[in-house]
């Protein structure tokens, strides 16, 4: 008897460990598709980003859009515009007529573009579903980092479930803090010249530049 319960339980935990390792097979697969829809075909939507500080209740909040295609973006706020060609990045303030030119390292873009936090990350993480998230609307996806001491301990992905589409990217830091990307009036398959990512520094007057490459 005991023999037939043992076994019993050792075909549950197998099944288990199936269907959990075909979840965790599935929500990558999401993942993934969303970065292939944006390597060949550009991608604008509308964002609202949400920085909180566990010292400062009060969140701090900035606006915009983002065109994104492949490894290159454009990010336009109400304070500046910034292009990334897929090396080089240009972040203009329109206030000062000034331009600073970088050389972006992972860690800086993933700051800066949604893509650029899921495919850096997708490797470096344990890619599951959400035990606690729950949408009828959005699939929740949490990325775990592999490596321990790293300044993102979560990040938390919502993806539309019906479009496919990206809704949201939280990523948790290490000392308490958090920032939640949240993305709106997404249009895909737009065709963008690479151009439209490179900074025409002929188009501004009087400008100010500080090459820090």
């Amino acid at each position: 008897m005991f023999k037939k319960i043992s076994y019993s339980f050792a075909i549950l935990f197998l099944s288990f460990q199936s269907l959990s390792a075909q979840s965790n097979a599935q929500a990558e697969k999401i993942l993934s598709n969303i970065l292939t829809d944006a390597k060949t075909n550009a991608i604008k939507t509308s964002f609202k980003l949400s920085i909180s500080d566990k010292n400062n209740p009060q969140a701090q909040f900035s606006t915009g859009t983002f065109t994104i295609k492949g490894s290159k973006f454009v990010l336009e706020m109400d304070e500046m515009k910034v292009w990334f060609d897929g090396k080089t990045q240009w972040a203009y303030v329109q206030k000062n007529n000034e331009v600073s030119i970088t050389e972006p390292s992972e860690k800086e873009l993933s700051e800066t573009n949604p893509m650029a936090i899921l495919s850096g990350f997708k490797t470096k993480c344990t890619i599951r579903f959400s035990t606690k998230l729950k949408s009828s609307q959005n699939h929740n996806i949490e990325m775990l980092p592999k490596l321990k001491n790293q300044d993102i301990t979560k990040i938390e992905v919502q993806v539309n479930k019906n479009s496919g589409n990206l809704f949201s990217i939280k990523l948790i830091n290490k000392n308490g803090n958090s920032s939640i990307l949240t993305l709106s009036n997404f249009q895909k398959d737009l065709k963008v010249s690479d151009n439209n990512f490179i900074f025409n520094s002929e188009k501004y007057k009087g400008l100010t530049i500080n090459d820090l490459r």
